[in-house]
């Protein structure tokens, strides 16, 4: 079955109009998708290349071993999902929240978070590596072994961030606000 049918139909579930919950693995999708309600969704070793979602819930869903190319996430919500083990290359975020997410392991390349609330985030060997962040709100996150390399930011603030092993390498931001923030513990910034 298509991950376009899958998807779909855990939409339809989660809206109590018929459809079934869905567990999409191992499929490829270049869709764009809009209003849909994928909260509780699990993808595995999914692809998805250019489309993406808008208006679209991922409350407490998980995704696993997938790779985003190209994908926008436009007005999203990912309100405590756990993403492990995924790649992101070219992906826009855009007034999105992504609060209480759990990310292990995941590498985010020339992406662009815009307007992207991360309050009470842990982030766990994670990699951003040239991307842009804009209108960043990253109150009581918790980061270890996390790199934010050659990334450029405007407009980025914080309190109560925790960081271990983190690496801003070749990143240049400009109104960079942090309060009681304590990363690699050498250093406070309050």
């Amino acid at each position: 079955m298509s991950a376009k049918k899958l998807i779909e139909d855990h939409d339809k579930w989660r809206k109590g109009a018929g459809g079934a919950p869905a567990g999409v693995a191992v499929e490829s999708d270049g869709s764009s998708y809009a209003g849909l309600d994928l909260n509780r969704i699990t993808l595995t070793s999914s692809n998805f290349n250019g489309g993406g979602f808008s208006t679209t819930t991922f409350k407490q869903a998980e995704w696993t071993s997938c790779r985003f190319d190209g994908t926008y996430f436009t007005k999203c919500d990912l309100t405590d999902a756990t993403v492990t083990g995924c790649s992101f290359s070219g992906c826009t975020f855009s007034d999105c929240s992504l609060e209480n997410m759990t990310m292990t392991g995941c590498n985010f390349t020339g992406c662009t978070f815009d307007d992207v609330r991360f309050q009470a985030s842990q982030w766990s060997d994670c990699k951003l590596q040239g991307g842009t962040l804009k209108n960043l709100k990253l109150d009581q996150c918790r980061w270890s072994k996390v790199a934010f390399l050659d990334c450029t930011g405007s407009q980025v603030e914080g309190s109560g961030i925790q960081g271990t092993q983190v690496d801003f390498t070749g990143s240049h931001f400009q109104r960079l606000h942090l309060q009681n923030a304590n990363i690699n513990r050498s250093c406070s910034v309050a």
